[in-house]
């Protein structure tokens, strides 16, 4: 018996597998397999048993008539001898005879009653079926014969029958999960294909057969394949004009900016102009990063992740320390907790991903928030935690806030370019990890989850 810890992992895995598609297919095709081998069992039985049934009255009535001539032939007085003489020899048939008044002369009592017609009468144990009927001199003749052997033989012939039936659904069941295994490894890498998809590779296809062996599933990763090259291209072509508006932007607000330099320094006897002047350059400066961060967050998106190693735990306790003045200069404090959690990776985008937190928390929490950083593995995952205990963002804004330049505050007065989210969530997506938003209770929990390196 399995133990209380097994169970539920058992169930999870008949739930894993009842959630198949082919599975249930192939248990439903094996009950219906199965259900008629039990019609075909039970209409067999029954017309087993009427068949064996109409033989033993043919088989009593010919014996009843056979005795019936010997009345004829030898009277009255030699019935009694006939029978003694025939249930010596058992012949497989029981008689019976008894006067006019229903006393027994000859034979066995059981079977024997002054009433003509058909009957079933319990002897030694046995069931007969017996037939009586009146001589021309009023006596009454009764014979029957042993349902017992027939119902023996039926129940053989009804025994054989269900065991072919059962082993038919053992064969039907394991011809069925031979010819659906393939279709469902294909399924399944088609199935896996699409997650690594919805991770955001866009590199992956689906596997596809030579054209000579194609079929149905091969036609659909046709054209998943071709329906993910038309996806990556449009969003290369996005991703190319977003780098080139950026690229071609940056390059004249940089020449402003030099000029408002020396503006400012020819407005020094004009404080009134010279502090527009900051203010212009401060704004420009602003959409200058947004530029930058927007260049980034492409070169991350485009970019493959390198199969190098690092120590999540190393990588989010130095970006935490670099941060720790800042954070503590703007009121608000931090405590780590690190345990050591290693990853597949690039160090320094996993440094970014850390660094986008700190600030995003410091960016969007009040005076005297507590910011907690903590890494932790266990069952070959890594975990990355950035909690703070400020306003948080209601829960129906979380997925938004992930996306690029989204800014959840409407004025869009507080200083930022809304990509910070977005590059924490490019890094994660560029390292397989799955990142998600809670609730603090109070504030923000963004968690991410790394497959561990063995």
């Amino acid at each position: 018996m399995s133990s209380a810890a097994e169970r539920p992992a058992a169930w999870r895995a008949a739930a894993g597998l009842w959630r198949r598609t082919g599975v249930r297919q192939m248990l439903l095709q094996t009950l219906v397999v199965a259900a008629a081998f039990v019609i075909a069992g039970v209409l067999a039985q029954a017309s087993i048993a009427r068949l064996s049934e109409a033989g033993i009255r043919r088989q009593v009535l010919g014996e009843a008539g056979s005795m019936v001539e010997e009345w004829r032939q030898h009277g009255a007085a030699h019935l009694p001898h006939t029978i003694r003489k025939r249930s010596r020899l058992w012949r497989g048939f029981e008689y019976g005879l008894a006067r006019p008044d229903g006393r027994l002369v000859e034979g066995d009592p059981d079977i024997v009653v002054a009433a003509a017609g058909w009957r079933e009468a319990t002897a030694g144990g046995r069931t007969i079926l017996a037939y009586t009927q009146r001589l021309p001199d009023g006596s009454w003749l009764s014979v029957g014969q042993d349902e017992s052997v027939q119902r023996r033989q039926a129940s053989a012939v009804a025994s054989a029958l269900w065991a072919c039936g059962g082993a038919g659904v053992l064969i039907a069941l394991g011809v069925s999960a031979l010819l659906y295994r393939r279709t469902w490894l294909r399924v399944d890498r088609l199935a896996q294909t699409a997650a690594l998809v919805s991770a955001g590779d866009l590199k992956v296809r689906a596997p596809q057969r030579r054209a000579a062996k194609a079929d149905d599933i091969d036609d659909l990763a046709r054209d998943f394949n071709g329906m993910l090259d038309r996806i990556e291209r449009l969003i290369a072509q996005v991703r190319q004009v977003t780098s080139d508006v950026a690229h071609d932007l940056r390059t004249p607000l940089t020449r402003v900016r030099h000029r408002l330099e020396r503006l400012e320094t020819a407005a020094a006897d004009h404080p009134a102009l010279a502090e527009s002047v900051r203010q212009i350059d401060a704004d420009i400066a602003e959409t200058l990063r947004t530029f930058d961060a927007l260049l980034h967050l492409a070169d991350i998106e485009s970019a493959s992740t390198p199969p190098g190693m690092a120590d999540l735990a190393d990588v989010a306790a130095r970006v935490t320390d670099a941060y720790r003045p800042d954070i503590e200069e703007s009121g608000r404090s931090v405590e780590a907790r690190f345990t050591s959690a290693k990853v597949f990776g690039d160090a320094d985008l996993l440094a970014q991903l850390v660094a986008n937190l700190l600030e995003n928390a410091m960016r969007h929490t009040p005076t005297g928030t507590r910011i907690r950083v903590v890494v932790e593995a266990d069952a070959g995952t890594a975990r990355l935690s950035v909690v703070d205990d400020g306003p948080g963002v209601p829960e129906h804004l979380r997925a938004a806030a992930l996306a690029p330049l989204v800014r959840l505050e409407p004025s869009r007065n507080t200083p930022g370019s809304g990509l910070g989210l977005s590059i924490v969530a490019a890094v994660a997506t560029r390292h397989r990890a799955q990142l998600t938003l809670g609730d603090a209770a109070p504030g923000l929990a963004v968690t991410a989850t790394f497959p561990a390196a063995a």
